[in-house]
């Protein structure tokens, strides 16, 4: 009998094990990333002081309804003036966006859109470029927010100014022309074209891999889990720490790849800011494929 109860507990504890394993394998969640949190966390993030939820909408979609409390602040604020457009401004332009934003370099900084994430990414990097650390982006964006129950308001936020002083722009996360030369003439990194299928049909940087950033994206919306993002793009060949440039049209969706590249441990990822605009005009050679080669990538939703 004693016998028995010990085989018994046994399969008990195994059986608990194996649904354990199986529970955290299937979650989707990012429940402990420095770079993504879950709409359902918001409210006890938003009751902590020194937190600054962006809405990184257009204005007018802003004004329609936000989260009670957030400030809208465009990605398109941190856009330089060079003959390149959409390329990012100077430290003292960022500087000055984000005091007018309330945000100090001590602020947690949470960021949303309504765009796949795209835009929310784009200010994430922007921010990670000159220093600030503690930025992370909303999963499924103004979508997610709704679900999950949170106040929505169509009154513009009053926003205390602050102080802001950047760190020294992070050169390990932007790739110059130069650098994408050098990848294309000796292969120094794999680089990967977010864009459309038709948008990379009609030319796009030699050497470069299809995968646009819809992929990167369950059905409902919302970011594919580390382990999936890991897993296809291993599928394309790329271990973690292999280089890799990202690019589209003016390096926008760029940034929501390279977001959940570095989610999936991958360490050495630049977002190419002059993008397909500068390339284009550079007198480089493009690339005019008869079919694009796009991965095959089974969705895991």
């Amino acid at each position: 009998m004693q016998k028995q109860t010990k085989k018994w507990l046994l399969s008990l504890v195994l059986v608990l094990m194996l649904g354990a394993l199986a529970a955290c394998a299937g979650s989707t969640a990012y429940t402990e990333s420095q770079n993504i949190v879950e709409a359902s966390a918001l409210a006890d993030l938003m009751a902590q002081e020194g937190v600054v939820v962006v809405d990184a909408r257009a204005a007018e979609d802003y004004n329609k309804g936000h989260l009670k409390g957030a400030v809208n602040l465009s990605p398109d604020e941190l856009n330089g003036q060079g003959a390149v457009a959409g390329m990012l401004g100077t430290p003292q332009q960022f500087n000055r966006v984000m005091s007018k934003s309330g945000i100090s370099p001590e602020s947690t900084v949470i960021v949303y859109d309504g765009n796949d994430g795209i835009f929310a990414s784009r200010l994430w990097w922007a921010m990670k470029i000159f220093g600030h650390e503690n930025v992370k982006v909303v999963n499924g964006g103004a979508s997610a927010i709704v679900n999950a129950g949170l106040e929505i308001s169509g009154d513009a936020t009053q926003v205390n100014s602050a102080s802001y002083s950047s760190k020294a722009q992070d050169g390990s996360l932007i790739a110059t022309i130069e650098d994408v030369k050098d990848a294309v003439a000796n292969g120094t990194a794999t680089i990967i074209d977010v864009r459309t299928p038709a948008e990379f049909d009609e030319g796009a940087i030699p050497t470069a891999i299809l995968y646009p950033h819809t992929q990167n994206l369950y059905s409902d919306g919302t970011f594919k889990s580390a382990r999936d993002i890991y897993l296809n793009y291993k599928d394309l060949g790329l271990e973690k720490d292999a280089p890799i440039l990202l690019y589209c049209k003016s390096s926008v969706r760029a940034t929501q790849t390279m977001l959940l590249l570095k989610e999936a441990g991958y360490s050495n990822v630049k977002v190419y800011d002059g993008a397909w605009l500068e390339w284009s005009v550079s007198g480089e050679e493009t690339t005019s494929p008869a079919g694009p080669v796009e991965a095959t990538v089974q969705d895991a939703s």
